[in-house]
Formats: structure tokens, sequence, C-alpha cells
């Protein structure tokens, strides 16, 4: 037998405000990602991961834009906090902020380049890549989607919010699948090109669930 659908509280202005900056955070990031693609196209997308824009003569757009995300990481949590219910949306919002430390910590260290080995890697190196392997927002986002869409406020967007979660994890296994076991990287590894489905996947889950919260918030006024 389904479980009967809860009735959500309604969004805060805190809340909304929240919302907001998530919304602003993640335009801009993708902004920002789109432009160093143009900016430093000497790192081939298919093979080099993003984290390597931070090593162009633009380098600290992508230091802006890793601390962009994780801002959007943060901010849909609390706005979405009061929505949370179930243990499984507990969990979810954990993840998401280990999740957010994660990526702060790849915005504060510098990666190596991708031709450095595991065993010569620096101290920024090794700490960028300890971020990097913190972010399992695809996982926060189907625990939190389960969670939102017991709700009837967010049951209209569950086919957005299971889809776009459901690709985020599809590309996160794809991405794991294609890292090298000895740690070399080349052309034919397309390791950079589904990282950056993962990213864009993981972004429009995150923008769906912060525009759904301000138009909740201007449905409630």
């Amino acid at each position: 037998m389904a479980k009967p659908l809860v009735v959500a509280k309604p969004v805060t202005v805190t809340a909304s405000k929240f919302a907001l900056v998530s919304v602003f955070s993640g335009t801009l990031f993708f902004l920002l990602l789109c432009s160093l693609h143009l900016l430093e196209p000497e790192f081939d997308p298919t093979w080099r991961f993003v984290s390597e824009y931070a090593l162009g003569g633009f380098g600290w757009m992508m230091h802006l834009a890793f601390g962009l995300l994780a801002a959007v990481q943060i901010c849909v949590g609390v706005a979405i906090y009061p929505q949370i219910r179930t243990i499984t949306g507990y969990i979810g919002l954990v993840i998401l902020g280990i999740s957010a430390i994660g990526v702060l910590i790849a915005a504060v260290f510098v990666t190596d380049p991708i031709s450095v080995s595991p065993d010569n890697a620096t101290f920024n190196g090794k700490m960028h890549s300890i971020g990097a392997m913190l972010d399992y927002t695809p996982v926060a986002a189907l625990l939190l989607s389960i969670s939102l869409t017991r709700s009837s406020a967010w049951r209209p967007i569950r086919i957005q919010l299971f889809a776009s979660a459901g690709l985020a994890l599809v590309a996160m296994v794809v991405f794991i699948l294609q890292i090298p076991q000895d740690g070399r990287f080349g052309p034919e590894v397309l390791a950079g090109l589904f990282g950056r489905i993962l990213i864009i996947a993981d972004l429009v889950w995150l923008l769906i669930v912060g525009i759904h919260a301000v138009k909740l918030r201007k449905k409630n006024s």
C-alpha cells in the first residue's frame, strides 16, 4: 500500500532567500565553466578534468566556480531542510553537506596536471583529490528526491527530480569506471567528458530544487 502524501511546511522567507542564492550561484557557476572552455582551449574537455582549468591563465575563475558550486549545495540544503521529514532525507542532507565540504576543499587546493602520477602528487594535488572524492551529490540527490516527493508540494516535479538524479548517478558510475587503475590518463580515457556530464547533471538537480523552492514561497505568499 502506497504511503499517503504529507503536507509540506510553508517555505519561509529565509529559505526562499537561500533558494534564490542557489539559483544565482548555480547560473554563475555554469557561465564561468562555459567561459573557461573558451578561454583555456588547451585543456581537451574529453579527457582533461575541469579542475585543470585552475592551472591555466584564468585559474582564479575555476577557484571561484568551485566556490559557487559549494554555495549552491549549501544553500539548497538550507532551503529544503524544513521540507525534510524522513530519515532518508536527513541522510541525504548530511551527504550533501559533506559534498559541499569536498567541493570547498577542491576550490582551495589546486589539482596537479593529469600527467602527474599518484606517486608524484603534490600536497595540494592530494588534498584536491580528497575533496573530489567527498563529493557524492548524486547519492544525496536521489535520497532527497525520495524524501521531498512524499510531499504534495513537490510531487509535481518528481519526474524532473528523479530524472536528473538518475542521470547524475549513471554519470558518476561511468566516470568512476573511466578512471584507470594505474592512474595514467590519455585521449582514449573519456573521464573529462563524463566528469562534465556528472557536474551538469548535479547542477540541473540543484537548480530544479532551488527554483521550485522559490516558486513555493511565491505561491504561499
